[in-house]
């Protein structure tokens, strides 16, 4: 999933991207980084595992190829299905997946497109599937074998899902219930017989733990938002080095505290008792910043 990385308006490196913003009325220039970063899903933690920076005008397609070539080898029995957003769906890069032995799920946009039309033709056709969730009622339309995907080498299945949730909360001295419905497109190279529709379903949206635990977390608890040194090798350095701490801290954290113990101590309470440690040791640490 592609993401940017320490945007500002002053320093800049010829690795930084560049867009235009309006500050106060006024458009100014605005330098950043961009990465695409390689994250598991759907395990205990979250796990950030690599990231591949997107060069100065480049697609970030092309940055998602290089990243997915260089962890296939390391990290290439941990995953079977690469998870995209819908900027991704075209046929070069489920072409290049599936030659690469992975199949693909993605978010489905655009209502121009001949695969989704077909799909929609098809679904007014189809009686739904439909289940309960916690706090919402799910109905799906699922079928497979479409073709209709220019260039693309194998059959693509569609996937939409119509999530009826059912809200309550307090006006005035009673209580009023709002009904939202929340639509969804996904398309995939599995077939039914490999994958069921709750199974398709669960791993889409799986793909919103990148945003929630990853993202949001290190920017907001582990300063990713903060760039320590503004060059393009060290940017990733600090990266990495984050990536793996974050792991790492978690790892120990689900393996090694028992349930009682997490109940009492969150995970950034945690983070700060063992930086805390490190503080008051004797021994010298020119790398550590004992301002705070």
């Amino acid at each position: 999933m592609g993401t940017s990385f320490f945007p500002s308006r002053r320093r800049c490196c010829p690795a930084c991207c560049q867009r235009k913003v309006q500050v106060k009325g006024q458009e100014v220039v605005e330098y950043y980084h961009r990465g695409v970063v390689f994250h598991l899903v759907g395990f205990p933690i979250a796990m950030p595992l690599d990231v591949e920076m997107i060069r100065p005008g480049e697609d970030e397609v092309a940055a998602a190829r290089r990243l997915l070539l260089r962890v296939l080898k390391p990290y290439g029995r941990f995953f079977d299905v690469v998870l995209t957003d819908a900027f991704y769906f075209g046929a070069p890069f489920v072409n290049f997946c599936t030659d690469h032995g992975k199949d693909v799920i993605m978010v489905l946009k655009n209502e121009k497109r001949l695969l989704f039309q077909d799909a929609q033709g098809l679904f007014s056709q189809m009686k739904p599937q439909t289940w309960k969730e916690p706090g919402q009622m799910i109905r799906a339309w699922d079928a497979e074998g479409f073709t209709s995907a220019e260039g693309v080498k194998v059959p693509l299945r569609v996937l939409h899902t119509e999530e009826i949730r059912t809200r309550r909360h307090r006006q005035g001295h009673g209580w009023v219930e709002k009904t939202e419905t929340h639509s969804w497109w996904w398309v995939t190279t599995l077939p039914i017989s490999r994958m069921s529709t709750r199974l398709f379903w669960k791993i889409g949206h799986s793909r919103w733990e990148i945003e929630n635990d990853l993202f949001h977390t290190l920017a907001t608890y582990w300063s990713l938002d903060h760039c320590f040194h503004h060059e393009p090798t060290a940017i990733v350095n600090f990266i990495l080095t984050l990536f793996i701490a974050f792991v790492l801290l978690q790892s120990f954290y689900r393996g090694n505290l028992k349930p009682q113990r997490r109940k009492l101590l969150s995970l950034i309470a945690l983070a700060r008792e063992l930086h805390l440690g490190v503080v008051i040791l004797e021994a010298p640490a020119p790398w550590l910043n004992r301002g705070g």
